[in-house]
């Protein structure tokens, strides 16, 4: 996590900033649950949303005094992005490869709806990341998380875990609203499990942006975890979610650092984003 300390924007907006942005997302969200009950809204509501949290987090910046087009990093860095996605997902596609020709419960040798349905799956991916996994890394990465480690405290270690545990933690919460208004579950046991993973998933994504400090590739791991490109057909019981959670914590952080170390030496910029800007 030491690249990321190296060239933290200076968030000139106050401790009450994220919170705000945080109730406001809530609230939101609650509304249009309430308004556009169950599972499945409309799809232009989906993209509104999406849209609301891009306006709302440029927004926040332009109030912290950072210019929206630092955001972003430059379209550059998608090759060893790509190069990150394509190891992690053809080494999780072997050992799933390898399972279901062991036999082992939960994997089957037939192609998985991904393989038989290619274009149909690429168009449900291109949304995920446009209007779900880009506008939510926004908030919570590169807004929340980053704000969370400046109150900490900054360049530290310590800052920065505090800044991605309590960036998660939102994350996890940010689903409450779906578990209860949309989806209609009340208080259970099964509400610990989900918030346990939902928080996971944020450490993972947390962690990935603390180490590259690049949106483009925390959002495209968040979009194909939503849509997994899995090539073989896959159904993991219930009793070991998150068991299988852990497990691609370990290794997308892995293959992420490994890369990350591989190419910083000779060219540090190959992951950076855009240098903030006032």
């Amino acid at each position: 996590m030491r690249r990321a300390t190296a060239d933290l924007p200076t968030l000139k907006g106050g401790a009450w900033m994220p919170l705000g942005i945080y109730l406001t997302v809530i609230a939101v969200l609650s509304a249009l649950l309430i308004v556009f009950p169950g599972d499945s809204p409309p799809p232009i509501l989906g993209m509104a949303w999406g849209v609301f949290l891009v306006v709302l987090v440029v927004g926040a910046f332009s109030i912290e005094g950072i210019t929206p087009r630092s955001l972003f990093p430059s379209v550059r860095t998608l090759f060893p992005v790509i190069l990150v996605l394509g190891a992690f997902w053809g080494l999780y596609n072997l050992v799933a490869f390898s399972l279901a020709l062991g036999g082992v419960a939960g994997f089957e040798a037939t192609w998985s709806r991904v393989a038989a349905h290619p274009v149909l799956y690429l168009g449900a991916l291109l949304s995920s990341l446009l209007f779900t996994a880009i506008p939510e890394e926004l908030v919570f990465r590169s807004y929340l998380q980053q704000k969370c480690i400046a109150i900490a405290g900054g360049k530290t270690r310590r800052a920065i875990a505090a800044g991605i545990v309590v960036a998660a933690v939102l994350f996890a919460g940010f689903h409450l609203p779906r578990w209860f208004l949309a989806s209609g579950h009340g208080l259970s046991p099964a509400l610990g499990g989900r918030l346990f993973g939902l928080t996971l998933m944020g450490l993972t994504y947390g962690i990935v942006y603390a180490i590259s400090r690049n949106l483009w590739l925390v959002a495209l791991i968040h979009a194909t975890m939503n849509y997994p490109p899995v090539l073989v057909t896959m159904s993991v019981p219930p009793e070991l979610h998150l068991v299988v959670g852990v497990i691609e914590t370990a290794a997308i952080v892995s293959v992420v650092s490994l890369f990350v170390r591989a190419t910083e030496p000779d060219g540090i910029n190959a992951w950076r984003q855009r240098e903030p800007a006032s």
